[in-house]
């Protein structure tokens, strides 16, 4: 806690303790892969009946990442097995033709995208697989590519195909996006934005340079969250664009780091060092959200990649300088500021004061939490709704105190409005926290 709320960066380092525990509740999120929706409704009942077991609600939050623009490989022939050994040196043909579409081989690999030949050139360097197999390409026909294997590997079905420095011209979404959100829809995962889906938060995957040219205009310029048509955060895929965008583009923005974060965890029970220590930076570099793709849907070790990750979360949130990133993020808010954004930050400044356990945040939309978790306080951000004021209060000073949030005697910072409904926070107090109501 001192380490936390130092007056300089050198007392922040001396006041690090390596014995110290990390908090009991972790603020970075973890995202995984899950591949099927029969695995969803499954996860969904088996929160339901945990929750009805313990007489409490534990949420599960469920996105659904769309296809777009990615172009893919086919599927491999099932003579081949899961996958098939490209070996460098040798020569690969990449082919339009729908014939080989799940008929790929050692000599034979289709791509899905039918204008892939018409936009390549000669000597352009293609990976696939996320960079792990590079081609060079060597001659150019109608539908055929055919490529020099200059680091080879083994590639399996449906896998990402990058070419640097090309911006290919494809729709903006295709049949297939059409299709997920449609299931998104059916199954409560995601909406269409409007009135179906409002209230859902929208992250945009960056990963292409032409994503990245259109940066300010995907992000809507927006500051705040929630905003309607506003985007609620960014997904940058690090191996190709994480360089070229600023931290300062990033202010007030979520950002979610996806891509090789425990790569070797797909084989393996034990992490590499090296991969820990770049979870960590992410978290000191303020990373909201980590996600793990191929580890958790392919990989051998899906639960114990997850335990990993989330005790190196832990671990890193323990490290941060609270105190500097909460000045750094006020330096970035426009002036002037709406009711609920100075509200926000004199609760966030209030509770480093008190050194309040928690920060009770009563909303009915979500929004006022949002922007008080935005100036990054060290406590987990869990929303929940009730009707009148003084029983949500109650009831989440109960809650914190099950939780292991918070105990009996700490101060705690009530956020809430003069009245229901979005855009009326103003209001901030301290009580402290007894066994069954929040005493002021």
């Amino acid at each position: 806690m001192s380490a936390a709320h130092a007056y300089s960066r050198l007392d922040h380092i001396l006041n690090l303790d390596i014995k110290a525990p990390p908090g009991c509740q972790r603020l970075t999120s973890i995202f995984v892969s899950v591949e099927h929706i029969e695995t969803i409704k499954m996860l969904r009942q088996a929160a339901k009946t945990y929750s009805e077991k313990k007489g409490r609600c534990y949420p599960l939050a469920i996105a659904a990442r769309l296809p777009g623009r990615k172009i893919r490989t086919g599927r491999i022939a099932e003579m081949y097995g899961e996958h098939v050994d490209l070996k460098t040196g040798e020569v690969v043909r990449l082919t339009t033709d729908e014939t080989y579409k799940e008929r790929c081989s050692t000599y034979t690999v289709y791509i899905n995208f039918m204008y892939f030949a018409d936009q390549v050139n000669k000597n352009n360097v293609i990976y696939l697989d996320n960079e792990n197999i590079m081609l060079k390409v060597e001659m150019i026909s109608a539908t055929t590519l055919t490529c020099r294997i200059e680091r080879g590997g083994f590639l399996g079905s449906y896998k990402d195909v990058f070419v640097p420095n090309i911006v290919f011209d494809m729709p903006n979404y295709s049949d297939t996006d059409k299709i997920f959100i449609e299931m998104a829809i059916r199954h409560q995962l995601r909406g269409l934005l409007g009135e179906k889906g409002k209230k859902i938060a929208i992250i945009a995957n960056i990963q292409t340079n032409a994503g990245f040219r259109n940066y300010d205009e995907i992000l809507g310029v927006s500051s705040t969250f929630n905003a309607e048509n506003v985007t609620n955060g960014v997904m940058i895929t690090r191996q190709e664009l994480a360089s070229d965008i600023t931290p300062k583009k990033l202010a007030n923005v979520s950002v979610i780091i996806s891509a090789h974060l425990l790569s070797s965890m797909r084989q393996k029970k034990i992490p590499l060092r090296s991969e820990l220590m770049d979870i960590a930076n992410c978290i000191l570099d303020g990373a909201d959200a980590l996600i793990l793709s191929a580890e958790t849907a392919v990989g051998d070790y899906p639960v114990d990649t997850v335990t990993c990750m989330a005790s190196c979360c832990k671990e890193a949130e323990a490290c941060l300088w609270s105190k500097q990133i909460f000045h750094d993020l006020v330096d970035k808010t426009p002036i002037p500021c709406d009711q609920a954004t100075g509200t926000a930050l004199a609760a966030v400044l209030v509770a480093q004061r008190s050194i309040a356990a928690a920060i009770v945040v009563v909303t009915t939309t979500g929004k006022s939490a949002q922007i008080v978790a935005k100036y990054r306080p060290r406590y987990s951000p869990d929303a929940d709704w009730l009707k009148d004021l003084g029983s949500r209060i109650n009831f989440c000073t109960r809650w914190a105190l099950e939780m292991g949030f918070i105990r009996v005697g700490d101060p705690i910072v009530i956020v809430s409005g003069w009245r229901q409904g979005s855009g009326f926070t103003n209001t901030m107090r301290i009580v402290y926290a007894s066994q069954n109501i929040a005493i002021e």
